[in-house]
């Protein structure tokens, strides 16, 4: 089963890898920026340590040409963990979400990483997302520009942010 969800990742999404911040012709071996750009992809699929190795650019390799059975032996064989795997694929933009849950996501992230809780990085989300022109979602978006004073208010995490599920 597990063989069949990767089977069609692969080849159901590959079209959506165009709106991902680093893509297929980015990380084709011999390209000029091919070093930074798999740096890059490790850092954006949280690969450990947030570094890639020779076995990371097989994967890269294979997902881009379509080669399912050399990602599964890579799985199969130890070299690489299918839920790297995962997130190699998400980081190339093959997983099919929308954009929505693409900003969702990486604004999550961006907000755990400015010291909110993990809930509370969820709401802040949820309102950055889907409701831009509240007042939380203004604040997150001064947030990830960088305003300071943004963030140390989104830390003190006001009640306007709740996000009512």
């Amino acid at each position: 089963m597990k063989r069949i969800l990767l089977f069609v990742l692969l080849f159901g999404f590959l079209p959506f890898s165009a709106n991902a911040a680093v893509k297929c012709s980015d990380v084709k071996y011999g390209n000029e920026n091919y070093h930074e750009k798999m740096e890059e992809l490790a850092k954006l699929a949280r690969l450990p340590d947030g570094y890639y190795n020779r076995y990371h650019e097989d994967v890269v390799s294979d997902l881009c040409k379509g080669n399912a059975k050399g990602i599964r032996d890579s799985i199969d064989s130890g070299f690489v963990k299918r839920s790297e795997v995962e997130a190699i694929i998400e980081s190339l933009g093959m997983d099919n979400r929308s954009d929505t849950g693409k900003s969702y996501g990486y604004s999550r992230q961006k907000f755990e990483d400015m010291g909110l809780c993990s809930a509370c990085a969820d709401n802040v989300a949820q309102h950055y997302t889907k409701k831009q022109n509240s007042k939380c979602g203004k604040l997150a978006k001064q947030a990830l520009e960088g305003n300071p004073n943004a963030i140390e208010e989104l830390q003190s995490f006001p009640s306007y942010c709740i996000w009512k599920y």
